[in-house]
């Protein structure tokens, strides 16, 4: 095992070196931040440290993505999202979560896998109800990959003339293999949905049939994801295609007193955050962390105690302004 480890350290500096040649900023990022994650898995945090703040001092040349390096219209394809928050942060069910860590480690050590013939895992499909933490994930997955997140806007990508969707699409992926990152497919029913139910089948089914192909073909770093409120309206093919499909759901009690727990972390909060179960219940992930963040202004602004009965207020007028618009 210490000769593999071996081997795979001597394999990332040759790509360092490569990368030092090629003038290729952002691959050799990547490598580095890999060996770093590496490093602080075995116990060398020291290390793990600098090489992190050696890219601190540089992040304006490493960084930040050279969308410079693309037309006009290829960079309006996407939107860079802040990617800060931890796997710590997200309160999901255990199952999505061991999944989750299960994909930052593959692509961690995705190169010891090559060399077995194996590749990590780099398609996921997330499927729940807004809010629940579809979007949250991919942050998550590009923070913890130290990687930069893509939100794909799909109402630049999709068309109404045969056969630009797909070009454009082509464009998409090309860039995946220029810049390694996380590509989420957010509102993926846009393209993803079952042939039968649209008006433009043949377009539609040449569209899907496009982006399967080219997630198949595709051999870069980055990580596809693609998110869905309703998986039922997404055609059956696409299930078998991506390397797992995540599942959300709004949040049980368990997982309401943790986001209560995070949202709360700091504040001195009086009574017995049980009491809000009840009120709080069949509320997106989302909702709740809104709720939580109103009442905490409500009590700053106007100098009152920050309580479980004040955060149930909130919510109350909430239920009620949505239930009037």
């Amino acid at each position: 095992m210490k000769t593999n480890n071996m081997n795979i350290k001597a394999e990332q500096i040759l790509t360092l070196i490569r990368c030092h040649l090629e003038n290729d900023n952002d691959r050799f990022k990547t490598v580095a931040y890999q060996i770093a994650a590496e490093e602080s898995a075995v116990g060398h945090g020291v290390i793990a440290q600098s090489i992190k703040d050696l890219f601190t001092r540089k992040k304006d040349v490493l960084i930040k993505p050279k969308f410079s390096m693309l037309n006009s219209e290829v960079s309006d394809f996407f939107m860079e999202k802040d990617s800060d928050y931890r796997l710590s942060d997200l309160v999901v069910k255990t199952e999505v979560r061991e999944k989750i860590k299960k994909v930052i480690r593959e692509y961690i050590q995705r190169e010891k896998l090559r060399r077995y013939g194996l590749e990590n895992k780099k398609s996921l499909l997330l499927a729940g109800p807004s809010g629940t933490g579809k979007t949250m994930t991919a942050s998550v997955i590009a923070h913890e990959l130290h990687v930069p997140l893509f939100v794909v806007r799909m109402e630049k990508i999709v068309t109404k003339f045969m056969g630009e969707t797909s070009l454009k699409l082509g464009m998409v992926f090309d860039y995946m293999r220029e810049m390694p990152g996380v590509f989420l497919f957010d509102e993926f029913d846009a393209i993803g949905q079952q042939r039968g139910i649209v008006n433009e089948v043949g377009e539609m089914r040449r569209i899907l049939n496009s982006f399967l192909q080219m997630m198949e073909r595709d051999l870069s770093d980055s990580i596809v994801m693609a998110a869905t409120n309703d998986i039922n309206s997404l055609d059956s093919a696409l299930f078998r295609r991506f390397d797992d499909i995540l599942t959300y759901d709004f949040p049980e009690e368990a997982e309401i007193i943790q986001l209560l727990d995070n949202e709360f972390a700091g504040f001195a909060m009086s009574g017995n955050m049980k009491d809000l179960l009840l009120v709080l219940n069949n509320k997106s992930h989302a909702d709740i962390c809104m709720i939580c963040r109103d009442a905490k202004k409500e009590s700053i602004l106007n100098d009152t105690p920050l309580t479980t009965d004040l955060v149930r207020d909130v919510a109350m007028q909430r239920i009620f302004n949505s239930q009037i618009s």
